[in-house]
């Protein structure tokens, strides 16, 4: 490896004297910033910012779980966190701040060594190997905050248990009223269902009553139609039968059928007013069944009266004929005995008409029939509606009494929920807790670990024997001091940040610590407290995200 090919590194161009320019010289070059950034991927996994803020959230979180937890037993290992916690806020916020001014003081360090490595690189070499052993010691108090953080992990994970088992205990206490409850709710949801349904079906007989009525109504007219064309027909048979054939030109029953029409019409609906109601599909299968038998007949009898009433016209022209000729014995025998077959004719033709009449009452005695069978509906139908709302009256009966006995469990056992749902807000937040110190220890780790890195100055020694030997590795030993720089500036960084979060924080938590609640304060508290609570969790996950998406991107 040829030392020209080797380019210097950008390096700090300000001066890093107070607390307040560590952040000037982070920002002091693009390529420092990089170098920063890169350095701080090595806590993708929990940036300080996070941890620090995620122990304020720790003090909201624990302020919750005391109040919720009073008179339980998790109530205890829940103060001692309290405690513990107490000791981990004061000896992070010191210990912040003193890696913050050792990291200064190591770059003010890394800045004479600079200036003395192209000349005296074993000097410039005695130098960081001083900034190392701080390293060292720093790494030591980490482990220190890595066990304390380990403590309150262990006992968040104790007061996670205890919270459960006083919750069962609570929850095995509440078991049968829960139960009973639950039978009074299957109760009830049954009622509703019964009542709907009682509703629904004594509506429908309502509407089978109705239809039952229409048809009921329907029936009867039709009876009474049939019987007043019944009641005239013979007669006009009799005795219109003449006028009828010679006004008409047609023979006795072709005329009386055209009235008999109407009835047809009226039978079959031809003649229903618009405002008329539809009628029960029953009905109209029973008057199509009695129309085509009364249609069958009539065209049955048109049939016979066309067949007698051609006859009777041919027995006239006969007899016309007859009249004609010479008076003869043969001519008198032959005209009486035509006489003889027109009066035959028209007895025949009157025994069609009293058949047709027949006929036609007996229709209409089946729509009588089919009428008083369609009341005996209509009345069955009512009497099941009524049964059906008076099912439905005791139903809603029952209901009322269920929903006040629903009403008293409720406040009966309105004390052991209160108890439960803070043990549940006691677990939650327990939770939440075992993770925030999970990831503070985890962060103490990922520091301590830089730090051990910082201590191994290895290849820097190898690099000032070569520069002592060789001019050609200079810039190589210049670069590793300045690499090393760059990453106590991210270590002074990280605690820079920690140290301002943690200054707020250990305030907070003093207030904390000084006003504990009682448990007629929970309610409040939680409501106060899991707002905030709220809002910077959603916050902490939008870092999380960012951090993710930060960390995916290609290192340059």
């Amino acid at each position: 490896m040829a030392s020209k090919q080797i380019v210097p590194i950008d390096y700090i161009t300000v001066d890093v004297k107070v607390y307040d320019d560590i952040p000037k010289a982070v920002a002091s070059n693009p390529n420092v910033t990089l170098a920063v950034e890169n350095n701080l991927r090595l806590y993708a996994s929990i940036s300080v910012s996070d941890a620090m803020k995620s122990l304020a959230t720790v003090g909201e979180l624990l302020k919750v779980a005391n109040a919720a937890a009073d008179g339980h037993s998790c109530a205890k290992p829940i103060i001692k966190i309290l405690a513990e916690y107490q000791s981990l806020v004061n000896d992070t916020a010191s210990t912040c701040a003193l890696f913050a001014l050792n990291s200064l003081a190591s770059l003010k360090q890394h800045e004479l060594a600079l200036r003395l490595a192209e000349k005296q690189p074993q000097k410039a070499l005695s130098i960081i190997s001083k900034t190392a052993e701080k390293a060292k010691e720093m790494a030591e108090k980490s482990q220190k905050l890595v066990e304390m953080s380990k403590i309150l992990v262990d006992q968040s994970t104790e007061a996670l248990e205890m919270a459960t088992g006083d919750k069962n205990d609570e929850i095995i206490k509440e078991n049968e009223v829960v139960k009973k409850q639950g039978e009074l709710e299957a109760q009830a949801a049954k009622l509703r269902t019964e009542i709907d349904d009682l509703k629904r079906q004594a509506d429908e007989f309502k509407e089978l009553a109705d239809k039952a009525s229409n048809e009921a109504s329907e029936q009867r007219r039709t009876a009474m139609i049939l019987q007043v064309v019944s009641s005239v027909t013979t007669p006009l048979v009799q005795l219109g039968g003449p006028l009828i054939s010679s006004f008409s030109g047609a023979g006795v029953l072709d005329g009386t059928s055209k009235i008999l029409n109407v009835v047809g019409d009226s039978i079959t609906g031809a003649t229903k007013k618009p405002d008329q109601p539809e009628k029960p599909k029953t009905t109209k299968t029973e008057t199509t069944d009695a129309t085509s038998e009364f249609k069958d007949k009539k065209k049955n009898l048109e049939k016979q009266e066309t067949e007698k009433t051609k006859e009777l016209e041919e027995k006239k022209a006969e007899l016309k004929k007859v009249d004609g000729e010479s008076e003869s014995p043969e001519k008198k025998e032959k005209k009486e005995k035509l006489e003889n077959s027109i009066k035959e004719i028209n007895q025949q033709l009157e025994k069609l008409g009293k058949m047709l009449s027949d006929t036609i009452n007996e229709i209409a005695n089946q729509f009588k029939e089919r009428a008083a069978k369609s009341e005996d509906k209509e009345a069955a139908y009512m009497k099941l509606k009524s049964q059906y709302q008076d099912l439905q009256r005791k139903s809603n009966s029952d209901l009322a009494q269920n929903v006040v006995q629903l009403k008293n469990l409720s406040i009966q056992k309105n004390s052991l929920e209160v108890s439960i749902k803070s043990l549940e807000i006691t677990i939650k937040t327990m939770g939440k807790v075992r993770t925030i110190f999970e990831n503070t220890r985890l962060f103490w780790l990922q520091v301590k670990g830089q730090c051990e890195a910082l201590s191994d100055v290895s290849n820097m020694k190898d690099l000032a024997d070569a520069a002592d030997l060789d001019d050609e590795f200079k810039i190589d030993f210049t670069n590793e001091i300045k690499s090393s720089g760059l990453n106590w500036l991210a270590l002074a960084q990280i605690n820079y940040t920690a140290s301002l979060t943690i200054t707020g924080i250990k305030k907070n938590f003093d207030d904390v610590m000084n006003n504990l609640p009682g448990r007629s304060e929970a309610e409040a508290i939680v409501k106060s407290s899991c707002d905030e609570i709220q809002k910077i969790l959603a916050q902490e996950n939008k870092k999380i995200d960012e951090i993710k998406k930060e960390s995916d991107k290609p290192s340059k």
